[in-house]
């Protein structure tokens, strides 16, 4: 079935993709950024100063970097000038909003295993956008006896904060947010039982039900890990019986739709064989897992064109850098003198993948480590950075591609209301945003990272191909809740705020199918749920945000309420279910 209909999807596509002329500029020199001194790791994207352009930081082997974008492809080094002057290696790196206050923090790990993590907490505009650093005995991230390079973040528990994952020669960190800037290491204790060396992690809805699930690339010579959040914040390694068996010294993993059939494949990159192994082992490619929409997954690697049998895999990321609705993605190679150049894969059609980087980008077989996407100058087309090892300059490419393609920008912002039963982090990450235009669909979702440690721009941009006009967008916020948009316009920056749309018909029909009578009530009304698998949690609330009445056991059928006070008008009842979240008004007289 699910054949049929990629055949026909990629029949119609392929009669609407516009021919493009792929043109990248290398920008280094004048944006500042030939650091050849250092080994730049890891690179994040984001909007440090909130002025509507994207800055860089820059993970070291010494002093990290954040370079604020000052427009014309110019960036500037404020590294010192905002309080971030720590100086030791570091790899990972991420742009997330821990406490919600719509600034954009930072969180880093370290790699030497003596030196701590760096959490650095942005205290905004009243302090020109400086930052305070979080020491680890004031934030509970206190382990400097483990390696890391691959850092996350997501909402696992759906609470409305960002949550950490790291990636460790050790056992894995999943640090739970418990607000103002406190965290708890819940990794055993939720599942999480990783200790063969991770690398890479990228955090991504598998089977789109609202919960955020998590891959994680793996250097041991053991398989990559699947983990399904059950819907409840706690997880099960499904790597076996969902197909994910490739083994090998793995390194950055990538969560994206390669072939537009509205689900989130994987890819892992790897490297050949250990350093210094005599004789070295047979070699692993790079694996390109196809998602079957049952929990298993196809591995397409060689059907895609993409095991790149010679390169010695660090990071990967994706953008579409044509904007033909077709998701492209980067690997970038290095650390070995054997490895083979950095790869820029162009989607053919959501089938397979064709090498251009040397047409595109040139010869790159220097020593790379991570890669990013951002559309840094808002022009609308996808530019890439690429960070490089020792003595290798990091590089920044400005998309100057000329197509008719037409895309469209979503600055997603989550909202916190008790009364709404809204409880997404503003930064919106783990968000799934499907677009219809000109009759087809398409899905992105909003990464807390991916690479082995790389941060893309929290920015959505979709590419709309020769579509004129955009029929809707769906999105399925970080809390699960679901709201349609119209009237978004093309070939511009939108900005799309949690409970300003319409409520979609997925929350609609949840709503025909819970009967609650009388509505409106004097004392006492009764919720018949007998439509539903279950409801695990339920809370109303006064027009003041208060809570009147909470209820968290398990319901399946018809249940009495009696609010018995004297509290008389609107009342907002508040629904989590196995099945989504959603509200309803209760009028009390």
């Amino acid at each position: 079935m699910k054949l049929n209909y990629l055949l026909l999807l990629f029949a119609g596509l392929s009669l609407i993709r516009t021919q493009a002329q792929t043109v990248f500029t290398d920008v280094t020199a004048t944006a500042g950024l030939s650091f050849n001194a250092e080994t730049v790791e890891s690179i994040a994207w984001g909007d440090y100063d909130n002025d509507g352009d994207q800055d860089i930081f820059l993970s070291t082997n010494g002093q990290s970097k954040l370079m604020r974008n000052d427009g014309n492809d110019v960036f500037t080094d404020v590294s010192i000038a905002v309080g971030l002057t720590d100086s030791f290696p570091t790899t990972g790196c991420v742009f997330g909003d821990f406490d919600n206050d719509g600034n954009l923090d930072i969180f880093l790990v370290s790699v030497d295993g003596i030196n701590p993590d760096l959490l650095y907490r942005n205290l905004g505009v009243a302090s020109n956008y400086s930052f305070q650093s979080i020491l680890g005995v004031q934030s509970n991230i206190t382990d400097n006896t483990t390696r890391k390079r691959g850092v996350s973040l997501l909402d696992y528990n759906r609470d409305g904060l960002l949550d950490i994952y790291v990636a460790s020669s050790a056992n894995d960190f999943l640090y739970k947010n418990l607000g103002n800037f406190q965290f708890q290491n819940v990794s055993s204790s939720v599942g999480i039982n990783e200790n063969s060396l991770d690398i890479g992690v990228v955090p991504t809805d598998i089977n789109n039900d609202g919960w955020i699930d998590i891959f994680t690339g793996n250097r041991s010579s053991v398989s990559n890990k699947l983990y399904l959040n059950d819907g409840t914040g706690n997880f099960t390694d499904i790597s076996s019986t969902a197909g994910i068996n490739q083994v090998g010294l793995g390194m950055g993993v990538i969560s994206f739709d390669y072939d537009n059939d509205l689900d989130m494949d994987l890819y892992w990159t790897t490297w050949p064989h250990a350093p210094g192994t005599t004789p070295p082992p047979p070699f692993q490619p790079n694996a390109f897992y196809q998602n079957q929409g049952n929990l298993t997954f196809l591995d397409k690697t060689i059907e895609t064109g993409t095991e790149d049998t010679s390169g010695w895999g660090i990071s990967c990321n994706v953008g579409d850098i044509d904007n033909d609705r077709f998701e492209d993605f980067f690997v970038s190679n290095g650390f070995d003198p054997s490895s083979t150049q950095s790869i820029l894969f162009r989607n053919i059609n959501g089938t397979t993948f064709q090498d251009i980087t040397n047409s595109v980008l040139g010869n790159i077989t220097w020593d790379a480590r991570g890669v990013a996407f951002a559309d840094y100058d808002n022009d609308g087309d996808q530019d890439v950075i690429l960070t490089g090892g020792p003595g290798v300059d990091t590089k920044l490419w400005r998309n100057d591609s000329v197509n008719s393609n037409n895309w469209v920008t979503l600055d997603l912002e989550g909202v916190i209301n008790s009364v709404l039963g809204f409880n997404s982090n503003v930064n919106a990450i783990g968000a799934r945003v499907e677009i219809t235009a000109g009759g087809l669909t398409t899905v992105k979702e909003v990464s807390g990272g991916a690479g082995r440690g790389s941060f893309n721009s929290l920015p959505l941009e979709f590419g709309l191909g020769i579509a004129s006009s955009i029929d809707n967008v769906k999105v399925r916020w970080p809390d699960g809740k679901f709201e349609n948009f119209t009237n978004v316009n093309i070939n511009q920056i939108n900005q799309i705020k949690q409970g300003t749309a319409t409520l979609s018909l997925e929350d609609i029909s949840k709503s025909d199918r819970l009967m609650v009578f009388p509505n409106p009530f004097e004392n006492r009304f009764t919720i018949d749920i007998s439509s539903f698998v279950s409801i695990r949690k339920i809370k109303i609330y006064d027009t003041l945000g208060q809570i009147i009445f909470e209820d968290s056991s398990p319901k399946n059928n018809k249940f009495e309420i009696e609010i018995n006070n004297n509290y008389k008008g609107l009342l907002i009842l508040v629904i989590d279910s196995t099945e989504g979240t959603f509200v309803r008004k209760l009028i009390k007289y």
